[in-house]
């Protein structure tokens, strides 16, 4: 009996190797693992909807329906994100100057309901904002963070997706060939 009891109870030394090695491949696999229900450039963006972030409470709910039939350009955004702050005067640019032929739409994230409006407040938002408050439009999207933009056709697919902020030049290309797709 005393024999079991002094066992050497070391671990193995293939273990001590192959265990980081494993832990490893589960790492670079979740790095490298592409949802395939996110939409993705000619694919049609899922339905969404969230309640308006407006000054006096609880917003109507406004999503893709409201939309529908016209090309349109989401921005995920949130008011403590540095270039969201960056890219908001740009994209206010954009909006009037492309406001009646294009929806524009701004997504607010991981965010106090008292910071979105401050930020849309202070940087003179002409576009509509909803707020994503249970992160399933995120979820949806399959963001990885914010700023990300998507440009979509009236058809409802997707023309183009921009993980973190855009540039002037490639927004400006990209709602250009929204207008002409949409004539």
């Amino acid at each position: 009996m005393e024999e079991l009891f002094s066992r050497d109870r070391t671990i193995p030394k293939g273990m001590l190797i192959l265990a980081p090695a494993v832990i490893f491949l589960i790492v670079i696999g979740m790095g490298t693992y592409k949802r395939s229900d996110v939409p993705t450039a000619g694919k049609e963006v899922p339905s969404f909807s969230a309640p308006l972030l407006v000054a006096d409470g609880q917003g109507d709910r406004f999503g893709s329906e409201d939309l529908a039939g016209k090309p349109y350009f989401l921005n995920f955004w949130a008011s403590w994100c540095a270039p969201c702050e960056d890219e908001a005067p740009l994209l206010d640019r954009a909006y009037e100057e492309y406001g009646d032929r294009i929806g524009f739409l701004g997504i607010d994230i991981r965010d106090a309901r008292s910071d979105a409006l401050e930020f849309v407040t202070d940087h003179g938002l002409g576009y509509p904002s909803i707020r994503d408050e249970d992160m399933r439009i995120y979820a949806t999207f399959g963001l990885t963070g914010q700023p990300e933009s998507f440009f979509v056709d009236a058809d409802g697919v997707l023309v183009k997706h921009v993980p973190g902020p855009v540039t002037e030049e490639m927004l400006f290309q990209t709602l250009d060939v929204l207008v002409r797709r949409d004539a």
